[in-house]
């Protein structure tokens, strides 16, 4: 049987460059945040949004930062399961560091650039921790991105009938049927998996093309495997829709600190339909995606009084900017800042 390792090596190379940390990439970062933070301040009156934000009772702003962060503090422990399943016994602050290093890459890179980022880490941990293989590393992944996909549509869906009242606009229904699309077809995918590559394997005989099939196999059976532990699966599916809670109470705690009336109800559904809109970033962090998302939510949601540039940056600002420093710390403290220098030189 071959192995992932065969051809792992070209594949780090030809994926190491997206990994790459320059200054142009922190310019247009910086660019791309002051121009959405400009437009916010313009579109609210940026005395009267400063004037919100000075007012805020930062009490309950501390609040929604520690249930942000608790959220992550979830995620770190569901992935460590969904690796347990797999007899990779990784230690809980490795795997939640590791998994706020990755966050870290992904708030500077666009595309998800920190699930490559975890993948090529686990490969190369310390003395302390086992490696973990390419491909079950990114089945873990993977499992995460459905289970994260179901939490979201699960509570959005709920909480837009009981805000929105059957009254749900025809595009974002669509966004609810795109996400739902996704998952059942990551889920046939999975099924017809097997015989699908056994059909394919008489197309070319070229190594390359059997290591490639080889490689899904294994992803495939990664997933089969995860998928055969009922126990694992209830933990997992209940820390997910927990993790996605914590948005919808960020959201909430941010309006309640600026002393404006907002239901815990339209606060989850706000925020989770953002977070299906920033499923796929198209930007590093989703910066100018994600804010427009939620000023067109809130402006639909129609709350008299409510002062949206105030609520976006202020989430923002949690959900984002301190978090973006708490994970750069981490990464830095964690010594994981080595696998990216590694990347580097090695292309």
């Amino acid at each position: 049987m071959i192995r992932w390792d065969a051809m792992d090596q070209p594949i780090h190379e030809r994926a190491a460059a997206p990994l790459r940390l320059d200054a142009r990439r922190l310019i247009v970062l910086g660019l791309l945040a002051a121009a959405t933070i400009a437009l916010l301040l313009t579109l609210g009156d940026g005395q009267s949004t400063l004037s919100t934000l000075a007012q805020a009772h930062w009490h309950w702003l501390v609040l929604a930062a520690l249930i942000h962060y608790g959220g992550f503090a979830l995620r770190g422990h569901r992935w460590q399961l969904l690796l347990g399943t797999l007899g990779y016994r990784l230690g809980y602050l490795y795997t939640t560091g590791l998994l706020l290093a990755g966050w870290f890459v992904s708030a500077l890179l666009p595309a998800r650039a920190g699930d490559a980022f975890r993948v090529f880490a686990l490969r190369m941990p310390p003395a302390t921790q086992p490696a973990v293989p390419v491909a079950p590393a990114l089945g873990t992944i993977v499992l995460e991105r459905a289970l994260d996909i179901l939490a979201i549509l699960l509570l959005s869906a709920g909480f837009s009938m009981g805000v929105l009242q059957g009254r749900v606009p025809g595009w974002l229904l669509g966004v609810y049927a795109t996400a739902l699309v996704l998952v059942l077809i990551l889920g046939g995918i999975l099924l017809a998996t097997p015989l699908l590559l056994e059909r394919l394997r008489p197309l070319s005989a070229r190594p390359l093309w059997h290591k490639a099939l080889e490689f899904i196999t294994q992803i495939a059976g990664t997933l089969h495997q995860l998928a055969q532990h009922p126990g694992v699966a209830v933990v997992a599916i209940g820390e997910s829709l927990l993790i996605w809670l914590c948005d919808g109470l960020l959201l909430w705690l941010v309006v309640l600190s600026l002393g404006q009336p907002f239901t815990l109800g339209s606060a989850g559904f706000v925020a989770l339909t953002v977070d299906i809109f920033a499923a796929v970033p198209l930007t590093p962090g989703g910066m100018g995606q994600i804010e427009t998302a939620y000023a067109a939510l809130l402006a639909l949601i129609a709350h008299p009084g409510l002062h949206i540039p105030a609520v976006v940056l202020a989430t923002r600002a949690i959900s984002y900017w301190s978090f973006l420093i708490l994970s750069g710390l981490v990464t830095l403290l964690a010594g994981f800042g080595r696998v990216l220098r590694r990347r580097v030189e090695r292309c």
